[in-house]
């Protein structure tokens, strides 16, 4: 079988690793989608996508495809529409594995489908002014939705067509003190001098938001119901980014909400922009995902992009969308302390083993 996993990895911890080793055998392949240089919590990755290709390809992964920022900072149901999207267009995946913490995938299934049959209640909390996973708990009473892996396993149910298969998740659990299975907490510990970080750009970004205006911000998703407001606001006095997110947090707007808002906004994503991958880009493979490869350029529905050379024979919109990715890259370089180089996006070889 080919596992498709959708993955962060920022960075990888023995938690993925245990996940990589419960399902995959000997004759088995495994595709993971992956973000980019940006991640869904509205942050830098603290290594660059090169590098956590790189270790997921040693940690048991064959082939690792990039999920582009304009999708990997969407909300929770983007994210996980546009990393199902990679995998099923791939053409080769037979199955979806994730985490989580309820590790039943019958449980997992039961609450995705009453989800989707309350979605006019969940609606109905949200005009209360609660967030979405708070509105989503209001309205369907299971103790499944405390978990921030089983709401992303949800998400991937809903959107997905293919077979599903979960491992319960090993450790203390998202966001606690747990070293080797908490990627929140292996980030603390990580020296500012290794990472690249979006508070080593505070300046640049509080300057682009003082120089946007009302209908700038109400041109970037999930911006909506006075939030514009808070944000100006809060960008005239904020002096670090903290203060910023602190100025404009409120009950209703989660934290990675707020986060991802104004790193869109950093970077200049709006909301014409395609919320879809648009072509596959290679980050790394080994042998078995070499051949996984070859099979891919037979039965893949999107164009596939190993290096620059690849966008521009395609052209047009895929161009397009490389060029800004490159672009995005070159922003991503400066969260270092020591700035690496532009143009980085068009230059650096993928990973093989």
């Amino acid at each position: 079988m080919n596992f498709g996993l959708i993955c962060e990895f920022n960075p990888l911890h023995s938690g993925h690793k245990h996940l990589i080793k419960s399902v995959k055998g000997e004759n088995d392949g495994l595709i993971c989608a992956m973000s980019g240089n940006f991640v869904q919590r509205g942050e830098f990755a603290v290594f660059d996508k090169f590098e956590r290709a790189k270790a997921a390809i040693e940690a048991g992964s064959d082939l690792v495809i990039e999920i582009p920022t304009l999708c990997s900072t969407l909300s929770a149901q983007g994210f996980a529409k546009a990393g199902v999207d990679i995998l099923e267009k791939a053409g080769i995946c037979t199955a979806l594995v994730f985490g989580s913490e309820s590790g039943s995938i019958e449980e997992l299934k039961k609450a995705a489908n009453e989800i989707k049959e309350k979605d006019s209640l969940i609606k109905e909390e949200l005009k209360k002014g609660v967030s979405y996973p708070k509105a989503m708990q209001n309205a369907v009473d299971s103790p499944i939705l405390e978990g921030a892996n089983n709401l992303l396993a949800i998400e991937y149910i809903n959107q997905t067509s293919l077979d599903c298969i979960t491992v319960k998740r090993i450790g203390k659990g998202h966001g606690s003190d747990d070293f080797e299975y908490s990627s929140s907490e292996i980030r603390k510990r990580l020296s500012p001098d290794e990472i690249s970080s979006m508070e080593n750009c505070s300046a640049a970004v509080l300057y682009k938001l003082r120089t946007m205006k009302k209908e700038d911000f109400l041109n970037i998703d999930d911006v909506s119901e006075g939030l514009e407001n808070r944000i100006i606001s809060a960008a005239k006095t904020a002096k670090s980014l903290d203060e910023l997110y602190f100025l404009i947090k409120t009950k209703r707007y989660t934290m990675s909400r707020i986060k991802r808002i104004i790193l869109r906004a950093f970077l200049g994503i709006t909301k014409d922009m395609p919320k879809n991958p648009q072509y596959l880009r290679i980050l790394a493979f080994n042998e078995k995902g070499r051949n996984m490869l070859s099979q891919m350029k037979k039965s893949a529905s999107l164009p596939i992009i190993t290096k620059y050379g690849d966008a521009k024979d395609k052209g047009g919109e895929i161009l397009k969308l490389f060029e800004q990715e490159s672009k995005f890259t070159d922003v991503y370089n400066l969260g270092f302390r020591i700035p690496k180089p532009a143009e980085e996006e068009k230059t650096k070889q993928i990973y093989i083993v």
